[in-house]
This record gives C-alpha cells, structure tokens and sequence, in this order.
C-alpha cells in the first residue's frame, strides 16, 4: 500500500515538473542579452604645436607621442565594470598609441576599449593614461612624465545608456601638447582630455 501511495504521488510530482517546463509561468525571465560599449581616442584637431625653448614645433608625420593607456572601468554611481580592449579580450592590457600620428591628414582615431556591457544607465568611464616619449622635430627623444599618481587616472563623467545587442561609442579627445607642462628642466604631462561626442547603432 505504502508503495502504492508513493508510486502516485512521485508520478503527480512528475506531471507538474513537466506542465511546469511545458508553459506555466514560474516568473523566471531571461538575463537580457548584453551590449557593447566602444570608447575611442583622438587628439583634437587643432592641438598641433608645442613650444620647446626656444623653438614652437609643429607636429609632423614622422613624430610620435607615446601614451601607456590601461585599467578602463565603466561606472554605474559605484559599480564597475571593467573594460578590455576587445570583445574576444580576456584580460586587461597596457598598450602604447602614438596619439599624434597623422592618417589622411588628421590626427587618427584609435579604439582603446570594445567591451560587453549588461544594459543600463551609466554615469562615467575611468582609465589610465602615462605619457612616455615625445618625439618632435629635431627632439629624438623628450622625456614626458607624471608628476602625482591622480594624473594617472582620466575619470569622465557622462550619462549613457547600454542597450541589449547595441553599440554605444564613446568619443574621447584628448588634447596632446596644452597636456604637456613644463617644470623646472621637465616636461610634465596631465592630460587634458573630454567626451566630445556619444553615438548609439
């Protein structure tokens, strides 16, 4: 008799699993399909010259600027989330761009960060930037540097939205030589840098 009662009542307990797979609603919904946040980098067009004692030297093809940028995080008010150079990125990497290089006659436009992203509202990027070298005219090597660790770290402040399966590209300018101040027999570099575009697709 026990084995009866069971019997039935493990097979009542199967029939609702299955009508509970089949289509009643149990309230559980699908976590959302994330979407992709794009921050890009390019010096401001008319940022073009710098004053090296005695001279004021126009950027030219052959120079480079290198600047170290790394540790990227998106921000909900305190919630973060990193950012990679790449969807397919695993990890975080430091990686070094020439922020004066010239393409079809304009400062060129590097993609730094392409993550995924849950959607939301978020309200401000953060990464790092550390100048290294500047290579200008005649100058083969100038040394630029950081003088405080803050100067290490852009933090922008910006309202944007993530939507699912959806890019959100972040527009950074960055402004190479009104960054670099002189001091003493040093050249310092705290990067002036701003949001001036956010385009959705």
């Amino acid at each position: 008799m026990v084995k009866k009662y069971y019997s039935l009542i493990s097979g009542l307990v199967t029939l609702c699993a299955l009508g509970l797979i089949s289509g009643c609603d149990v309230g559980i919904e699908d976590s959302p399909d994330p979407g992709i946040i794009r921050v890009t980098l390019q010096a401001a067009p008319s940022d073009t010259s710098v004053i090296i004692v005695p001279d004021t030297l126009c950027v030219a093809p052959e120079d480079s600027f290198g600047v170290t940028i790394f540790q990227g995080k998106a921000y909900k008010d305190t919630i973060s989330a990193v950012l990679y150079k790449s969807t397919t990125s695993t990890s975080q990497q430091d990686i070094i761009y020439n922020i004066i290089k010239i393409e079809h006659g304009e400062y060129q436009k590097f993609t730094i960060f392409e993550s995924h992203l849950p959607p939301g509202n978020y309200n401000k990027i953060r990464f790092g930037m550390r100048a290294i070298v500047l290579k200008i005219g005649d100058f083969d090597e100038i040394a630029v540097e950081s003088t405080d660790m803050d100067y290490l770290f852009v933090e922008l402040e910006q309202n944007f939205n993530i939507s699912e399966d959806r890019i959100t590209e972040i527009n950074v300018q960055v402004s190479p030589f009104l960054s670099i101040q002189r001091y003493r027999d040093k050249y310092q570099f705290i990067p002036i840098v701003e949001i001036n575009d956010i385009k959705y697709y």
